[in-house]
């Protein structure tokens, strides 16, 4: 190489250098920003998450977004159960879904919604909206097997089953998605069992209509016309009830006439055919005394509920089988009972319908308090 090769090339390999030197930080400025954390917001997790399921369809949850990462779960009292719901359990279980849905909602940007700190217990004393837990947006360590979509397809079917056995691989993946979560999953198409739990819900719900403070808090649930579920996108829409509006009012109003003779044989008629085509009866127990256990068993029911929806499946709570003090016993001397420290807290029928009327649901900007 001769010297003025030699020179250019020296020359040309200082400006190199320069501009390495001076483009680096840039280079790194970039690579950051290419590799920062792209966080979802509360509100696209809460616009998908406020069609969970809840206690007849109160919506008590509410959200008040404190940052990027961190939000604050409180609950309005004006949407609880004094009467059917007076320790606030089963409203619990509904917060424990409601985040878990928080959760699988976050599940597409590789992140999961987590409870860091719960304050106090739900109470139906409360007059204020009032705040029940912490809530924390963080990196997700496992892959989410539940899609988000699925949330806004399930329903709860009152509808007739199509008189199939839901399928046993979908009852391997509850029973699996169930131990998980430390809970115990059964199942039965006995027909015998099946017609016991039918008949048992159509006796029990007569009785809870005995009492006029349920009739009149169930009253106030109801929304009789489309026009009224649309006006307050909350309660018990008839039309997902199964019922006529006009029914419904009567029976609740009008309680009397429905206790004996000709209407109460067709009432009772009208109910128990509700429940045609329903082949399997499920239901779970577990540990369910306090409110990390309802919170629990209510994450453990939101995936559940998700994966009947994933298979094609619905499912219909008996809520009343649980809360009626003689109903609940009657079941525990019929059904195989959880291990020892566990509660049977869930049963539900579950098969496969027309695809059920979606009830309505406040809006995201309802939800999230300013």
């Amino acid at each position: 190489m001769n010297l003025n090769s030699r020179r250019t090339f020296l020359k040309n390999g200082i400006k190199a250098t320069f501009f390495i030197a001076f483009l680096s930080p840039f280079r790194l400025l970039f690579a950051s920003s290419k590799n920062e954390t792209k966080f979802p917001s509360w509100t696209e997790l809460v616009e998908y998450a406020r069609w969970c399921p809840n206690v007849h369809n109160l919506q008590p949850h509410k959200i008040k977004i404190i940052s990027e990462t961190e939000a604050d779960l409180y609950y309005d009292p004006t949407r609880l159960l004094p009467v059917g719901d007076p320790n606030a359990i089963f409203v619990t279980v509904a917060m424990g879904i409601f985040v878990e849905h928080l959760s699988i909602s976050a599940a597409s940007y590789g992140m999961k919604v987590e409870i860091t700190e719960v304050y106090n217990p739900i109470t139906t004393s409360a007059t204020v909206q009032t705040l029940f837990a912490k809530l924390k947006l963080s990196t997700a360590l496992e892959k989410e097997e539940l899609d988000r979509e699925l949330i806004t397809k399930r329903r709860t079917s009152r509808l007739h089953y199509d008189g199939n056995p839901l399928k046993q691989d979908t009852l391997d993946k509850m029973k699996k998605q169930s131990d998980h979560f430390e809970h115990e999953f059964f199942s039965s198409c006995d027909k015998e069992l099946v017609d016991f739990v039918i008949e048992l819900n159509q006796q029990t719900l007569f009785e809870d209509l005995e009492s006029k403070a349920d009739r009149d808090e169930l009253y106030k649930l109801f929304r009789y016309t489309k026009e009224e579920a649309n006006m307050k996108k909350d309660g018990l829409w008839a039309k997902c009830m199964g019922f006529s509006g006009s029914l419904l009012k009567s029976v609740l109003l009008h309680h009397e006439r429905w206790t004996k003779g000709l209407r109460k044989k067709l009432l009772s008629s009208h109910y128990k055919d509700s429940f045609k085509g329903t082949t399997t009866i499920c239901w779970i127990g577990g540990k369910f005394n306090d409110t990390n256990d309802w919170l629990h068993a209510g994450k453990m029911l939101a995936r559940n509920w998700l994966l009947l929806t994933k298979e094609g499946a619905y499912l219909h709570p008996f809520g009343s089988l649980i809360t009626n003090t003689g109903a609940y016993k009657k079941i525990n001397e019929k059904f195989t009972q959880p291990t020892k420290g566990k509660n049977i807290w869930m049963i539900f029928r579950a098969g496969y319908s027309d695809e059920p009327t979606r009830s309505y649901r406040l809006s995201t900007e309802e939800i999230i308090i300013k």
